[in-house]
């Protein structure tokens, strides 16, 4: 008896692998007709399989699809209504009876039957949920929006079906009501901010949908005044519209509420400074500092506050009297609210690039690293205090330093730009193979920027010394050197003799962008515009001529306010060196300049 037993459940669970095997492949040879275009062939298998097993979506649809291939409505109309008889709850059977209607080209009837259904919709989420996908599958997407629509009168809850309705909406076209909608969907799950900020980008085109999003903002505001992220929505809006002052209103409400003590109005002003906005986040940084002494950030806004005006001077046209005053400011700074690494590093900052008092440069960057209690700080100071003994002629002392740096900091950006300075100041002295030698050491550097620095130099040092004569790249180091020391003019008489005994050298290019460099750095704009400009017209596929090109965008945007040349600069950047390290900031600057879109928080503070 027991080996009957056994005999029977073997048999019976053969047949059940014999069976699921076979009918696999039945679906991989129905498959394989249906990619073959054999639509008589696939249909005829999948009748089989549906029959088999009815409950399958996967097989009915191919199956219906094979019909309307072959131009069977009738087949068409009898396997839709079967389904539905036989699962009368599945939406999908439903209003496949209109998809058949509207793939015959009766397009009115289709959409009469989808009318019939959504009046027909009863109050159950799930139902209006199904029925609306199952549109949407079939593309009818108007009558999907009607039917959500419909469900929220049903229920009674015109909160539901957010996300839902704004893709829809933005798969018709509707950026109005969807921008209402993701920002409805803000005030059920703030957790979503970050979510709808990034969709919000895509939708905001224009200026009229910058309005329909304030508008459905303050009307959120208006129904939720004390939810604090309806605010922070409010606040990120404005800062993408560079409207710190209304970004302002909403900052200091919740530092007031949630008593942060200035900390949100003084992050705004960072902002607003890192985005080149000196004179908002200058008011920004005053308001923290009205807060009085208590304030926990009253000294860092004191200190951010000299340095926004400090750089608002430096961006604009200064004398030297100006940056005497600035500097007396920071003296006094220190002397009135103490010592500290930070103003140290701003003031040794201003008299090493700006006033060119190196003794009072080296003094200060020691202090500020004496001063300074986090690692990475004082690391800087140090890579900035070794520029000043480059620039005083003292290369030992600024060799020491980069060591330093770099054993301290190993495979850390700070460490790696540490030895990149090393190597280039090896070349500057003329050791081009120990330099090549560090620079591709750095090629794979985690920071890419360092790494491409790398890449550049050392293929620079390499196509300058294929031959055994290396004089011309010996000067042209020579003049980099001087550059770096602020001898501006003594470095362009040297880059001009070696046009002069060179004239067929490879370096045309970089002496030209070398000129552009020191140019800029004497602030004679336009005589920099035009070395750069030489670059990207005289050899676009020159490895220096997506740089020059940023070179020259940034000094229309910033230095010659010639926006439109900017703009078109930046857009030959985008367009023609799509790979460049400077094309995403050249897109966030474009954009910006353009005014049509919005930039997220993250990349506007990279």
């Amino acid at each position: 008896m027991f080996r009957k037993c056994t005999f029977i459940i073997t048999a019976i669970f053969c047949c059940c692998v014999f069976s699921t095997y076979g009918q696999q492949q039945e679906e991989q040879l129905a498959n394989q007709f249906t990619q073959n275009g054999e639509w008589e062939k696939a249909a005829e298998l999948y009748e089989k399989l549906v029959n088999r097993t009815p409950n399958s979506i996967y097989y009915y649809d191919n199956l219906l699809n094979s019909y309307l291939q072959l131009k069977q409505e009738s087949n068409a109309f009898k396997l839709v209504k079967k389904q539905s008889k036989k699962f009368p709850r599945v939406s999908i059977y439903l209003v496949d009876q209109a998809y058949i209607h509207q793939f015959f080209g009766n397009k009115l009837l289709a959409s009469e039957k989808c009318n019939d259904f959504i009046k027909q919709l009863s109050r159950n989420e799930q139902a209006i949920t199904d029925l609306s996908m199952a549109l949407i599958k079939r593309g009818f997407l108007n009558e999907a929006t009607q039917a959500y629509i419909k469900g929220r009168d049903l229920l009674g809850n015109d909160q539901l079906f957010c996300s839902d309705l704004a893709s829809l909406y933005t798969d018709l076209g509707n950026r109005k009501l969807a921008i209402e909608e993701w920002i409805k969907l803000l005030s059920i799950d703030p957790t979503k901010m970050e979510e709808i900020q990034g969709l919000l980008q895509q939708l905001l085109q224009n200026n009229q949908d910058f309005e329909h999003c304030k508008s459905a903002l303050l009307k959120q505001y208006k129904l939720y005044p004390d939810e604090n992220t309806i605010q922070d929505m409010l606040i990120w809006f404005y800062v993408q519209k560079a409207d710190y002052s209304a970004a302002l209103t909403f900052t200091k409400r919740i530092d007031k509420k949630q008593g942060y003590e200035g900390r949100r109005t003084l992050e705004l002003g960072l902002l607003a400074f890192s985005n080149h906005k000196y004179d908002d986040a200058i008011y920004i940084y005053n308001e923290v500092c009205n807060l009085g002494s208590a304030s926990p950030f009253y000294y860092y806004a004191k200190q951010e506050l000299l340095n926004a005006r400090t750089q608002k001077l430096l961006s604009g046209n200064y004398t030297q009297a100006d940056l005497v005053l600035v500097e007396r400011e920071y003296i006094n700074m220190l002397a009135k609210e103490g010592d500290d690494a930070k103003t140290r590093f701003n003031l040794a900052s201003l008299q090493f690039n700006y006033l060119h008092n190196y003794q009072a440069a080296i003094l200060n960057f020691s202090k500020a690293i004496q001063l300074a209690t986090d690692r990475s700080f004082a690391a800087t100071c140090k890579l900035e205090l070794a520029a000043v003994y480059i620039v005083t002629g003292e290369v030992w002392e600024s060799m020491l330093l980069y060591g330093q740096v770099d054993k301290d900091f190993i495979e850390d950006p700070l460490g790696q730009e540490a030895k990149y300075r090393s190597a280039k100041l090896s070349y500057f002295m003329g050791e081009f193979e120990w330099a090549k030698a560090q620079l591709d050491v750095l090629k794979t550097a985690t920071t890419q920027l360092i790494a491409n620095n790398a890449m550049e130099l050392s293929l620079f040092i390499q196509e300058n010394t294929i031959d055994s004569n290396q004089n011309a790249l010996k000067l042209f180091a020579r003049a980099d050197l001087l550059a770096a020391q602020k001898d501006g003019n003594t470095a362009i008489h040297l880059l001009d003799s070696i046009e002069r005994m060179f004239p067929k050298n490879v370096l045309l290019d970089d002496i030209y962008f070398k000129r552009g460099e020191i140019a800029e750095a004497m602030r004679n704009y336009e005589s920099a515009f035009e070395q750069f400009e030489k670059v990207y017209t005289m050899n676009a596929s020159d490895v220096l001529a997506d740089q020059a090109i940023f070179k020259a965008a940034q000094l229309c945007d910033f230095k010659l306010m010639k926006t439109q040349k900017a703009m078109q600069l930046y857009e030959l950047l985008i367009q023609q060196y799509a790979g460049s390290v400077y094309s995403n900031e050249a897109r966030k600057r474009f954009r910006q300049l353009r005014g049509d879109q919005f930039l997220n928080q993250q990349e506007q503070t990279k």
